[in-house]
Protein backbone atom coordinates (compact mmCIF):
# COMPACT_ATOMS: atom_id res chain seq x y z
CA UNK A 1 0.00 0.00 0.00
CA UNK A 2 2.45 2.58 0.70
CA UNK A 3 4.52 2.15 -2.16
CA UNK A 4 1.43 2.73 -4.13
CA UNK A 5 0.72 5.85 -2.32
CA UNK A 6 4.56 7.11 -2.42
CA UNK A 7 4.01 7.84 -6.22
CA UNK A 8 1.35 10.59 -5.46
CA UNK A 9 1.66 13.87 -3.98
CA UNK A 10 -0.90 16.13 -2.27
CA UNK A 11 -1.63 17.80 -5.43
CA UNK A 12 -2.81 14.26 -7.12
CA UNK A 13 -4.85 13.77 -3.94
CA UNK A 14 -6.51 17.45 -4.52
CA UNK A 15 -6.90 17.47 -8.33
CA UNK A 16 -8.78 13.86 -7.87
CA UNK A 17 -10.98 15.19 -4.79
CA UNK A 18 -11.76 17.57 -7.24
CA UNK A 19 -12.93 15.31 -10.00
CA UNK A 20 -14.84 13.45 -7.72
CA UNK A 21 -16.48 16.36 -5.58
CA UNK A 22 -16.96 17.62 -9.30
CA UNK A 23 -19.57 14.99 -10.34
CA UNK A 24 -21.66 15.52 -6.95
CA UNK A 25 -21.82 19.49 -7.75
CA UNK A 26 -22.78 19.31 -11.39
CA UNK A 27 -26.02 17.05 -9.72
CA UNK A 28 -26.96 20.11 -8.70
CA UNK A 29 -27.04 22.07 -12.18
CA UNK A 30 -26.14 25.22 -10.02
CA UNK A 31 -22.97 27.57 -11.20
CA UNK A 32 -23.14 29.54 -8.02
CA UNK A 33 -22.14 26.06 -6.54
CA UNK A 34 -20.06 25.28 -9.22
CA UNK A 35 -18.30 28.66 -8.32
CA UNK A 36 -17.82 28.50 -4.72
CA UNK A 37 -16.58 25.07 -5.75
CA UNK A 38 -14.27 25.94 -8.34
CA UNK A 39 -12.84 29.05 -5.72
CA UNK A 40 -12.66 26.52 -3.03
CA UNK A 41 -10.41 24.16 -4.66
CA UNK A 42 -8.12 26.95 -6.41
CA UNK A 43 -7.23 28.30 -2.96
CA UNK A 44 -6.39 24.77 -1.94
CA UNK A 45 -3.87 24.41 -5.14
CA UNK A 46 -3.05 28.18 -4.95
CA UNK A 47 -1.76 28.01 -0.92
CA UNK A 48 -0.53 24.68 -0.57
CA UNK A 49 3.36 24.80 -0.42
CA UNK A 50 5.40 24.35 -3.47
CA UNK A 51 7.42 21.45 -1.21
CA UNK A 52 4.31 19.58 -0.84
CA UNK A 53 3.60 19.25 -4.73
CA UNK A 54 6.93 17.77 -4.73
CA UNK A 55 6.57 15.89 -8.56
CA UNK A 56 6.55 12.11 -7.37
CA UNK A 57 7.34 9.13 -9.83
CA UNK A 58 3.03 8.48 -10.94
CA UNK A 59 2.25 12.63 -10.98
CA UNK A 60 -0.51 13.65 -12.55
CA UNK A 61 1.17 17.50 -13.71
CA UNK A 62 5.02 17.50 -14.78
CA UNK A 63 5.70 20.53 -12.09
CA UNK A 64 5.14 21.81 -8.76
CA UNK A 65 3.88 25.38 -10.16
CA UNK A 66 1.49 23.62 -12.80
CA UNK A 67 -0.65 23.16 -9.88
CA UNK A 68 -0.21 26.39 -8.97
CA UNK A 69 -1.31 27.59 -12.11
CA UNK A 70 -4.44 25.60 -12.02
CA UNK A 71 -5.03 26.83 -8.67
CA UNK A 72 -4.90 30.81 -9.88
CA UNK A 73 -7.08 29.88 -13.34
CA UNK A 74 -9.70 28.18 -11.30
CA UNK A 75 -9.30 31.15 -8.24
CA UNK A 76 -9.59 33.83 -11.30
CA UNK A 77 -12.73 31.87 -13.19
CA UNK A 78 -15.13 31.58 -10.27
CA UNK A 79 -15.82 35.18 -9.58
CA UNK A 80 -17.07 34.92 -13.45
CA UNK A 81 -18.76 32.08 -13.53
CA UNK A 82 -20.66 33.44 -9.93
CA UNK A 83 -21.61 36.79 -11.19
CA UNK A 84 -23.08 35.18 -14.47
CA UNK A 85 -25.37 32.30 -12.96
CA UNK A 86 -29.06 32.98 -12.41
CA UNK A 87 -29.24 30.06 -9.87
Amino acid sequence: MDNILLQYNIGDVFLLLFGLTLLGVLVLRSRKVLSLHAGVFGLLFVLTPVGSLGIAEGSLLSEPLAYKFLGLVLVLASPILYTTARR
